[in-house]
């Protein structure tokens, strides 16, 4: 048998080419579509994988990025403000170079007014004028050193909210004394011109 004898028997063989192949099952086939597609509908939802979760996915995925920006940057612009202000609030003020810082304590009751005998204990001791009162902080220009100091400038942090805080007051002039770095519930008194006649003449200044 050669190609060509091979050949015809082939396409005689072949229902297709012939008037007795069946027609088409249309019913068949379309039922086998709908079927088709409601199993990979079902699939899909079996997956968790439908349009509206997958937009809710993406959604709550942009969601969480804008909440990292945002709290990235908020994190960021903290530490600039803190590194450009050494430690203290943006809106504060400066600390004048040399300066001398304290800290004002706060107490639970109220105190006797200090005098000489009372403020004298304190290694640190000084007149001074308030230049600033600004919010917690206060800045005093030094007239005049008793004990433990020879800046010009006095800088006092006083949290407010605590009682019985010491408060001051621009443009006063007090007499102040500190230990440890800080200034004790009464250890301030303002210095009237007797007081101050009275703390000279103790320490001969």
């Amino acid at each position: 048998m050669n190609d060509d004898e091979l050949l015809a028997r082939l396409k005689s063989a072949d229902p297709a080419l012939t008037g007795s192949a069946p027609p088409p099952d249309v019913n068949r086939l379309v039922e086998d579509t709908l079927n088709t597609d409601t199993a990979l509908r079902s699939a899909t939802a079996a997956a968790g994988i439908t349009a509206a979760g997958r937009g809710r996915r993406h959604v709550f995925g942009l969601a969480a990025a804008a909440a990292v920006l945002v709290l990235g940057g908020g994190i960021a612009g903290g530490i600039m403000a803190h590194d450009g202000n050494n430690g203290s609030s943006a809106k504060g003020p400066s600390t004048p170079a040399g300066a001398l810082r304290l800290t004002a304590q706060g107490g639970s009751g109220k105190c006797a007014v200090p005098g000489l005998n009372t403020l004298s204990k304190y290694p640190v001791l000084f007149e001074g004028t308030v230049t600033s009162a600004d919010g917690s902080t206060t800045t005093f220009r030094v007239d005049r050193w008793f004990k433990g100091g020879d800046a010009k400038t006095v800088v006092v942090e006083s949290d407010t909210e605590i009682p019985e805080t010491l408060t001051f007051a621009e443009g006063q002039h007090y007499i102040v004394g500190a230990e440890n770095g800080f200034v004790p519930p009464c250890a301030a008194i303002d210095a009237s011109p007797d007081t101050i006649s009275e703390f000279r003449q103790a320490f001969g200044k």
